[in-house]
């Protein structure tokens, strides 16, 4: 489905019911949106994975403008201001008060632009394996991190910096990388792998992004005034957004909870659904009835 926003195409798509069959009456699910990661990549990173969530939420993917079946317009429009100002723009165009949205890596930095510009329009935020600054995830700890869990040509894939630059594409990033975005929880590396192909992804967006906004932003001088409950989930092995990256998030937010997945990487929902999944669905389902009450 496609929504015309902010003078974009944007494409959305939407898992499971708002309103319920619940004996003689029909009974409300919060919906949630779900911020894809990146930048470049689109929803499709979440699916199938994310569709336990759908049981206790209606789920709505989106896809940021220039990725996915998103309209492809001026790639120095693809910030996470703008992205935020489509996501924005969408839940006021499907008619939605108060929303719940998850968003993990990039998805996540958009999550906490979200909840600290407009926080009248929710009920919560789940904030997977991100960080909240150009410090916490383009540093020396990421090589190192590469060099203690991974192969050596994983590391000199990372340090040669290729994917940004537009040396190596994004899919060919993928091929050497993904193993190390996985911890030993369920998936399976050929399913991953499968996954991956499905993405329609832009090169353009990873890019220019990494060459402008990620080497530079800072979202924590908005954080601190959060008043919106968050709930903070992370890899205790992450290479990319590591466990201090997370805290940090967490340690801003006022009143953020935190969990560390032990042995997870960065796929924390794809891995370890069994650990993640019951983190998720109580805290939707405390800050939904909370403010049902």
């Amino acid at each position: 489905m496609f929504a015309r926003v902010n003078g974009c195409r944007i494409f959305f798509d939407v898992e499971g019911l708002q309103y319920i069959p619940d004996g003689p009456v029909m009974r409300e699910k919060p919906v949630c949106l779900v911020l894809h990661g990146g930048p470049g990549a689109d929803h499709t990173h979440f699916m199938p994975d994310l569709s336990p969530l759908s049981e206790v939420c209606q789920l709505i993917y989106i896809d940021d403008r220039n990725t996915g079946r998103s309209e492809r317009t001026d790639v120095h429009t693809s910030s996470i201001r703008q992205n935020v100002e489509d996501i924005e723009a969408l839940r006021e165009y499907l008619g939605l008060d108060k929303v719940f949205i998850l968003g993990q890596s990039y998805g996540g930095m958009k999550a906490q632009y979200y909840v600290s510009h407009y926080p009248e329009h929710l009920y919560g935020a789940m904030i997977l394996s991100t960080g909240s600054n150009a410090a916490a995830i383009a540093n020396s700890r990421v090589a190192e991190h590469v060099r203690e869990y991974g192969t050596e040509e994983q590391y000199r894939t990372w340090t040669s910096g290729d994917v940004f630059t537009g040396k190596m594409s994004f899919d060919e990033y993928l091929e050497i990388m993904l193993p190390l975005y996985h911890g030993k929880g369920k998936i399976k590396l050929d399913e991953a792998i499968t996954a991956s192909k499905r993405g329609l992804k832009n090169d353009d967006v990873v890019q220019y992004q990494f060459g402008n906004e990620l080497a530079c932003f800072d979202l924590r001088p908005d954080l601190k005034n959060v008043k919106v409950p968050c709930v903070i989930v992370c890899g205790e092995k992450d290479f990319i957004c590591d466990v201090d990256a997370n805290r940090e998030i967490a340690e801003t937010i006022p009143g953020a909870e935190f969990h560390v997945i032990p042995e997870a990487s960065h796929e924390v929902i794809a891995d370890y659904p069994e650990i993640v999944f019951p983190i998720l669905k109580d805290f939707i389902d405390r800050h939904f009835q909370k403010q049902q009450a």
